[in-house]
């Protein structure tokens, strides 16, 4: 059985591994088709905890809407890559643009 600090930690690594910064939500019907699926009933219970709890410490926020979804906030996205410039690092690190070369150097 999953545990809240578990939970936690999906939803979190969820927008992480997708790159969400401020403002984005997760992936569309992502919790309801694929996440809570997995979840037992007591897990679900938990699940309404945890994202009670991420709301309320300003990380994650509720989308008005016909589907349930969470938005991360500025604080959740300085929680999951620190400052700016690690962020920054990182993109470059993926997209591995500063292992390319255009030809021209000597």
């Amino acid at each position: 059985m999953k545990e809240k600090k578990e939970i936690k930690r999906d939803l979190l690594d969820k927008f992480r591994a997708n790159g969400a910064e401020a403002g984005d939500t997760l992936p569309g019907k992502w919790l309801e088709a694929v996440y809570l699926p997995r979840l037992s009933s007591e897990e679900k219970k938990l699940f309404k905890k945890a994202v009670q709890e991420l709301v309320a410490i300003g990380i994650l926020e509720p989308v008005e809407g016909a589907d349930l979804n969470l938005r991360l906030t500025g604080k959740g996205e300085h929680l999951l890559y620190g400052s700016e410039s690690a962020r920054s690092l990182r993109e470059a690190e993926t997209s591995r643009e500063w292992l390319e070369f255009s030809g021209n150097e000597t």
